[in-house]
């Protein structure tokens, strides 16, 4: 049981007002409908291969499966393309 108030994004949001952070500066991976709002409220969502047809409406791109590394995948090409710049 929990508060209808409680979200990932709200948490998120809480995390990011203590560290001073803009919400626009994180990456949020998803793949079920209860990644939903953190997906829409981050700046950058990625959706995982298995996600929902609803998660992969709203991310900015998406990745291969849990299975199949995909978080690493994109954890890596923007630390690659990060050194480059």
């Amino acid at each position: 049981m929990s508060s209808k108030n409680a979200s990932k994004e709200m948490a998120v949001a809480h995390i990011c007002n203590q560290w001073k952070i803009p919400m626009s500066h994180v990456i949020a991976f998803g793949d079920d409908n209860n990644d939903l709002g953190l997906m829409k409220r981050c700046g950058y969502s990625v959706a995982m291969g298995n996600a929902t047809e609803e998660i992969k409406k709203y991310s900015t791109e998406i990745t291969e499966t849990n299975d199949n590394d995909g978080v690493a995948m994109v954890l890596e090409r923007i630390y690659k393309n990060h050194l480059h710049t």
